[in-house]
Formats: structure tokens, sequence, C-alpha cells
């Protein structure tokens, strides 16, 4: 018992003692020791019930501790922990603010500090929950979860959302490729700018020369920076990059909109810029952690092919609709379809980035 309250003190000071916050937003680790498990958590404030006193959307200190008890409760229901189709048992559970300094601030999340025990060491711990928030960039948590294997220090990063809010560790490098598989075709075909930006730089039709040499560029540019990002040589912070994103679609909408808008060499340089830029978006997905991970390469060779799955099946479905289009010349107004659509793309790039500026 000492011993594991003893370890669990190091994992507190470890996870984030040396930083602003115990542990950045909408992340998690999971450390196996023995027969316990231990867990650090960061719960949105918006997916708690009866919290928020005064419905601001955030919890000062005093509504912490106010309602300390029932956060715990939410808590304990809603994260559940199994090794073998066996639970395990909740043996201690903290509520905390995100900050380390003791400066009281307004925080729009909570970080759990978080016990479980199993009756012997879980070989494939699996987590459930439904912790996820309901405002922008709430909507999944990336939980690294770590354990010594014959003395050898095991980690492996999951990334659990509504559609798939259950996971399973250690189950080897396939599983976790596959796994990452999907969430990379999820994430480009659930992603409303980067299938906006894809469809500025297809829709001029300008050819399958042209197509092929465009989306080689994007998808060399992206795959670039998302190693580095994800990798965590190079990043860039979100409140630039995703306004940008918004940025990008504009920029290929308004070059479409130029009579010489669909040639060049420039305007291959340009996605090219625009794809490096779009990589840092998409390691958000994953985040830095994925560094930490022991299976980093099947980490990252699955989102990427998920990536590129997807991006294939969307552009796929433009082309094909092109083509359709192309051949049935008798629809009205055909000819102006890329015109209609890059008016349109303008419209709701800068929307999006009116909006993202105002979010961030």
């Amino acid at each position: 018992m000492i011993k594991h309250i003893i370890v669990l003190f190091w994992l507190f000071v470890l996870s984030g003692g040396a930083h602003a916050h115990l542990l950045p937003k909408q992340n998690a680790t999971m450390n196996i020791v023995d027969k316990v498990a231990f867990f650090v958590v960061s719960v949105p404030v918006s997916t708690l019930e009866n919290i928020d006193t005064d419905g601001n959307g955030l919890l000062s200190v005093g509504e912490i501790e106010q309602h300390n008890h029932a956060i715990q409760q939410q808590f304990e229901a809603r994260f559940r922990v199994s090794s073998n189709g066996k639970q395990g048992a909740k043996a201690l559970t903290w509520v905390l603010p995100p900050q380390t300094d003791g400066t009281p601030v307004d925080t729009d999340y909570i970080v759990i500090m978080h016990r479980v025990n199993f009756v012997e060491a879980p070989k494939n711990p699996a987590v459930e929950t439904d912790l996820f928030g309901t405002k922008p960039g709430e909507s999944q948590m990336t939980m690294t979860a770590s354990r010594r294997d014959e003395g050898t220090k095991v980690s492996e990063v999951a990334i659990l959302e509504a559609g798939a809010p259950a996971h399973t560790f250690f189950r080897g490098g396939w599983a976790i490729f596959t796994g990452f598989v999907r969430i990379g075709m999820k994430h480009i075909l659930g992603g409303v700018d980067h299938l906006l930006f894809l469809l500025t730089i297809i829709i001029v039709a300008a050819g399958w020369r042209y197509w092929l040499v465009v989306i080689t560029s994007f998808t060399i540019a992206h795959s670039i920076t998302l190693s580095l990002s994800a990798l965590n040589i190079i990043r860039i912070p979100a409140n630039v990059v995703e306004p940008g994103i918004a940025l990008s679609i504009m920029i290929m909408a308004l070059l479409n909109l130029r009579a010489a808008g669909s040639k060049g060499g420039t305007r291959i340089a340009i996605v090219f810029a625009c794809g490096l830029l779009h990589g840092f978006g998409f390691a958000s997905a994953i985040g830095a952690t994925a560094v930490d991970s022991s299976n980093r390469i099947a980490t990252l060779a699955g989102f990427n092919i998920g990536i590129e799955l997807g991006q294939f099946a969307f552009v796929g479905a433009v082309l094909l609709t092109i083509y359709v289009v192309g051949r049935v010349g008798q629809i009205q107004g055909a000819n102006q379809l890329p015109r209609y659509a890059s008016l349109a793309a303008v419209g709701l790039g800068l929307l999006l980035f009116t909006q993202r500026l105002w979010l961030t």
C-alpha cells in the first residue's frame, strides 16, 4: 500500500509538476505497476452534469471543492477499466485543478488522479469512457499507456472518441497499425476544412496529369509535417495552424477564379506549401504523445495511410462526378460549376477563418 502511494505521488510529479499544468487538455496517461493501474486524466467541464454552478462553462477552485465528491462519482461511473473481461477495483480518485503553481484560475477542464487494482497483473488492460466534451476540440481523448515488460518500458498511444470509446492496449504492432488506419480515414473524411481544400485544388478540372501532380504534392507535403510534428521535432500552435488552414482554402479558391488559376508550377508550389500547413493540422489528431510510443512507426504509418485512403476515396468521388458532368454536356451551366464551387469555397473559408480567429 505504501509503495503504491509513493508510486502515485511520483507519477503525479512526473506527469506535469515541472510545467504550468498537470496534464494537457484532452489527454490521459495510464501506468501499469504490478497489479495496479495509475491514471492521470483530463476531463472537460462540459461533459460533467450539475457541476458548473454559475453556468459560465468554467470551474473555479471553489466549485471544484464544492462538487468534489460528485465529480468523483461521475468519473468512476463513466471511466471503466478491465483486464481479460474482469473489471478492476476502483481504489482511489483525486480531483485537482490543472494548474500546478497554486494560482486560482477558472478552468474548462479538470485533472483526475485515479487508481485501479487487479487480482493479477493486467496483460491487456482495456479502457472505456464517454468523458468527451461538447465544445470544439473536446471530442476525443489521447491516452498514453506504459508498463515494464521484462525490464523494458513498453508504451502505446490510443485515441478514444465518441465513435470508438474503448481501446485494449498492448496487443501488438499490427493491432495499433490497423486501429490508426481507421482513425486516419475517419479524421480526413470528417474534416470539412481538409476536404474543402482538396475540392479547391481538383475542381478546376485541368486534366489527369495535373490531378496526379497536385495530389502527390499535397500528400508529400502533409506527410512530412505530420511526421515532424507528431514526433515533436517541429510544432506550430493550433491558434496559428487552424486559421492558416482556413486561409489556404480561400487562397486556392481565389486562384481558381483567375483565368490562369489552374496552370503553372507556381500553383503546385502553393499547394505544397499549404500541404505543409495541413500536415500540422493532421498531427493534432494524435498529438505529440506519439513520440513516447514504443510503436511510433505503426502509429504514424497507420494514421498516414488512413489519411491517404480517405483522401483517395474523396478525390475519386469528386473526379467521378467531374467526369460524369463532363460527359453529360446538356446539363445547363455545367461548365460554370467549378466557378460556383470556388465562390462557395471562398465564403466557407472566410467563415472558418473568422470562427477560428475568434475561438483561438
